[in-house]
């Protein structure tokens, strides 16, 4: 596993890449203010194949912080996003840890400090988002300057080369985009 801070792309074991958005973390009521001013931050999260939610085993009131991230992701139109609940701190709460993890299906355990578990939620996160690719490669001629705006108005870009005589992206799309561009997906 190698992650690029440069292009916050994470290579998964099998060949895999994804592209890794770190958000805020949110609180039991996260007052309006701050949901606007990281609201370009948190737009982003609608376009996710997956979200990775970090719970803090060791943290007090879990049930509540789990809710309120889910609070939050309703109010940005993300409560639809496919959730995978990571479980951290098994080396420093380790039976709440594995308490909380039991009971919420599909988590995965993992002390971030130590290393334990991370396999398996890499495993975990490749398995999850080969059936949710959403990336579409692209190639745009220079002379369709309407095409690349709408590219970046409708997607999220990810990756581009230039060429002479066209740019090579790779996108984000819904199936929506995916339709109206399918005239320059590459095969």
């Amino acid at each position: 596993m190698t992650l690029d801070p440069r292009t916050r792309q994470l290579s998964l074991p099998g060949g895999e890449t994804v592209l890794v958005t770190d958000t805020v973390g949110f609180v039991r009521k996260l007052p309006h203010e701050l949901v606007e001013a990281f609201r370009s931050t948190l737009d982003s999260v609608h376009l996710s194949d997956l979200v990775v939610h970090v719970v803090d085993a060791s943290a007090p009131n879990t049930d509540a912080q789990i809710a309120a991230v889910h609070e939050v992701l309703g109010e940005i139109g993300a409560a639809e996003v496919p959730e995978l609940v990571v479980v951290n701190k098994a080396d420093k709460a380790p039976e709440e840890a594995k308490v909380l993890a039991h009971a919420i299906e599909g988590s995965v355990l993992i002390s971030a400090r130590t290393g334990e578990g991370i396999d398996d939620l890499l495993q975990v996160v490749g398995d999850r988002l080969r059936g949710t690719d959403r990336v579409v490669e692209l190639i745009v001629p220079w002379s369709r300057g309407d095409v690349l705006a709408a590219i970046h108005r409708e997607g999220e870009v990810v990756g581009r080369s230039d060429g002479g005589e066209s740019a090579t992206l790779q996108v984000v799309l819904d199936d929506v985009g995916r339709a109206r561009f399918a005239e320059f997906v590459t095969s």
